[in-house]
């Protein structure tokens, strides 16, 4: 079978960075497994996929329009320490999570800690980055 829309697909992947630093691997553990067209998955992976069948292999280059997005100024911001809760650790690289205006969780990476400011990122760590891949599809069903 083909992977078409409304297929359940399993496959495996390997991600790294423009620099071909490796980013991520399900070659060692459980493969992924999601329902083609339901946007489960990044658009450009799932459009790369569509249409093969079990035992595919296969590289791409995924530009961030396609992954993503392009980070958004608008999800940086900067707050201060009496923002949060006294049980969150206020340290670089850690994330921290809001709600939104409609109830919506949004996880915010903290970027900086200086003096009275805390810098936060709203955007997907991998925004704005080219994505390579190496799949493998297991099955289709």
């Amino acid at each position: 079978m083909r992977i078409k829309n409304g297929a359940k697909v399993t496959f495996h992947y390997e991600l790294r960075d423009e620099k071909g630093e490796l980013l991520d691997s399900t070659f060692d553990v459980e493969p992924v497994v999601y329902i083609h067209g339901e946007e489960e998955i990044i658009e450009g992976l799932e459009t790369f996929m569509d249409g093969e069948e079990p035992g595919f292999v296969g590289k791409t280059t995924i530009e961030p329009e396609q992954a993503y997005g392009q980070g958004r100024d608008d999800l940086i911001v900067v707050a201060g320490p009496e923002n949060f809760d006294d049980t969150v650790e206020l340290v670089e690289g850690s994330v921290v999570q809001t709600e939104d205006p409609d109830g919506e969780i949004v996880n915010f990476r903290i970027t900086k800690v200086s003096g009275d400011k805390v810098f936060l990122d709203g955007n997907h760590p991998l925004a704005g980055k080219r994505l390579n891949y190496k799949v493998e599809v297991v099955s289709v069903e």
